[in-house]
C-alpha cells in the first residue's frame, strides 16, 4: 500500500477512516475478500511486526524516529487469533493518524483514551465493514428479524474475529440482537452461549487459515538473534529433544556440556564417559550445530550422517547400518512402519520430493512451503529409515529443510510431545496435516518471540 497516502480528511469517525484504508488497500490489490488480512496490511505499509510475550499489553506502535528507520508493531503473543487480528487493524489505525505521536502502548485492562478508543473502533470497521457485515447478518435472521445468539458464530468466522466483538458490533451498530442488549447483560449472554463450543464445528479449518497469514506476514524475515538469545535457544532446543526421547539429562548437567564445549570447542573430555544418556546428548548437540550450519547440500540421504552424529559418542555408534536391514515398530502410533526392503526406493522418492520442494522454495508462500516441510518430515516418520534415533534425526532434517527457506530453528516442549504425536497419528488414520501443521506453525510464532529484539518500553 502507498503509505504517504495522506488519510488526515477522514479522520473526524473512525468508520470513515477505516473505509478509506479498505477503498485504498482494494485499489492495489483488487477485489476485497473476507477474512480481512491486517497482517498484511502492515506489511505492505513497510511496518515491522514483532509477536511479544507481553503481559499487560495487547500490543504497541513504534513509529519511525527518522528517514533511515522503519515504523514498528507489537503484538501480544498469549492473546489468541482473534485479538492479534484486532490488535494488527487497531495499530494501523496509529500507524495512519497516530504516526506523529510518541510510541503508544496498548493495554489490555483499564480505562481507555480517546485514541485507544477510536482506534479499536477503527479495527472493527475494518475487519467488519458496515455493508459487509448487514450481507452477513441478513442470511441469518430469524423470523422476528434478528439473528439468533447461536448464529453469530457463523458470521464472527467469516470476518476472522471473536465472538465477542462480532456479538457488539451486531448490537449495537445493527441493533439486530434481540433482549437485553445492555453492556453487562450482553456479556453474560456471550458466555452462556458458550462461543468455543458453538466454534468446535468449525474444527480448526479457519483457526489454520488465520495462523498461515500470521505467519506469512510476521515472519517473513529471519531474525538474528544476539549470542545470549542464540545460547538459551540451543540449550532449550537439546534439552527438550532429549526429553521427547526419553533420555535422562537434567537441564544443569546439559547447561555444563554446552558451557564446556561452547568455552573449549572440544567433545574430548567427555570421550571417557560411560554414560549413555549424556553420550547421547552430546551427539544430538554435534547433530543439531551441523543442520543448523551447515553449507553443504540437503538430501534425504544425509540421515545417514545424522545417524552418524547423533550416536557418535556411543560405543554402538559406528555400528549402525543405513538403511535399517529389519522391521520395527513406532511406539505409539497406529500404523505400521514400511518393511524394511522398500526402504530404499521409498527414500527416493521422498529425496525427489525435498529437491522439488528446494526448487520451488522462492515461488511459495511460508506457509506452502513450510506444509510441503511437515509432509516430508511425516513420510519419513512412516518410512522410519534407521535403526534407531528416527525421531530426533527426523526432526533434525525438518529444521534444515526449514532453515533453506529462512524460517527459525524450533523444538518441541516435553508437555507438548502428546500434541505431537496425536497430529502424527491424524495424518496416519485420517490423512489430515491440518493438525500437524498448525501445530508446527504454532512453534515457529513462539520462535520469533524467543528470537526477536527486546523492545525497552
Amino acid at each position: 500500500m502507498n503509505n504517504e497516502f495522506d488519510y488526515s480528511n477522514y479522520f473526524s469517525s473512525p468508520e470513515l477512516l477505516a473505509n478509506a484504508v479498505l477503498n485504498q488497500y482494494e485499489k492495489e490489490i483488487g477485489n476485497l475478500t473476507f477474512p480481512i488480512n491486517p497482517f498484511k496490511i502492515l506489511k505492505d505499509l513497510n511496518i515491522k511486526i514483532l509477536i511479544r510475550n507481553f503481559k499487560n499489553l495487547e500490543g504497541l506502535y513504534i513509529p519511525k524516529s527518522s528517514d533511515g528507520d522503519i515504523d514498528v508493531v507489537a503484538i501480544n503473543y498469549n492473546r489468541s487469533i482473534y485479538r492479534q487480528r484486532f490488535t494488527a487493524a487497531h495499530e494501523i489505525c496509529h500507524y495512519v493518524k497516530d504516526r506523529n505521536n510518541n510510541t503508544i502502548i496498548c493495554p489490555i485492562n483499564g480505562n481507555k483514551n480517546a485514541i485507544e478508543k477510536f482506534a479499536d473502533n477503527f479495527a472493527a470497521s475494518l475487519l467488519m465493514p458496515i455493508n459487509e457485515l448487514k450481507k452477513q447478518v441478513n442470511k441469518y435472521l430469524n423470523e422476528n428479524g434478528y439473528i439468533d445468539l447461536e448464529n453469530v458464530i457463523y458470521v464472527s468466522e467469516y470476518f476472522g474475529v471473536s465472538f465477542e466483538g462480532c456479538v457488539y458490533s451486531i448490537a449495537y451498530k445493527l441493533h439486530k440482537i434481540e433482549g437485553d442488549t445492555e453492556s453487562k447483560s450482553l456479556k453474560r449472554r456471550i458466555v452462556k452461549a458458550k462461543p468455543e463450543k458453538l466454534r468446535e464445528k468449525f474444527g480448526i479449518r479457519n483457526y489454520l487459515k488465520l495462523t498461515r497469514e500470521l505467519v506469512d506476514f510476521c515472519c517473513y524475515a529471519r531474525p538474528k538473534g544476539n549470542t545470549l538469545t542464540n545460547i538459551k535457544f540451543k540449550q532449550f532446543l537439546v534439552l527438550n529433544e532429549n526429553r521427547l526421547e526419553n533420555i535422562n539429562i537434567n537441564e544443569n548437567e546439559l547447561n555444563y556440556i554446552l558451557a564446556d564445549i561452547r568455552l573449549n570447542n572440544d567433545f574430548s573430555k567427555y570421550k571417557s564417559e560411560t554414560d549413555k544418556n549424556i553420550l547421547e546428548a552430546l551427539g544430538n548437540i554435534e547433530m543439531l550445530e551441523y543442520v543448523l550450519n551447515t553449507n553443504e547440500k540437503i538430501d534425504v540421504w544425509k540421515l545417514s550422517k545424522l545417524q552418524k552424529l547423533l550416536y557418535k559418542y556411543t560405543p554402538f555408534g559406528s555400528e549402525m547400518l543405513f538403511p535399517r536391514q529389519s522391521n520395527n515398530i513406532i511406539n505409539g502410533a497406529e500404523i505400521s512402519t514400511v518393511d524394511y526392503k522398500l526402504v530404499p526406493q521409498e527414500l527416493i522418492i521422498v529425496g525427489e520430493k525435498i529437491n522439488d520442494l528446494i526448487s520451488k522454495k522462492d515461488t511459495l508462500t511460508l506457509h506452502e512451503y513450510i506444509l510441503e516441510a511437515i509432509k516430508i518430515h511425516h513420510r519419513l516418520t512412516v518410512i522410519h529409515p534407521l535403526e534407531d534415533g528416527n525421531g530426533r534425526c527426523c526432526r533434525a532434517l525438518l529444521l534444515w529443510i526449514l532453515r533453506l527457506k529462512n524460517v527459525l530453528p524450533i523444538y518441541i516442549k516435553i508437555e507438548d510431545k502428546s500434541k505431537y504425536l496425536e497430529a502424527l497419528n491424524k495424518i496416519d488414520t485420517q490423512n489430515d496435516y491440518g493438525y500437524l501443521e498448525l501445530f508446527i506453525l504454532q512453534q515457529i510464532i513462539y520462535s520469533l518471540v524467543i528470537f526477536d529484539e527486546k523492545l525497552k518500553l
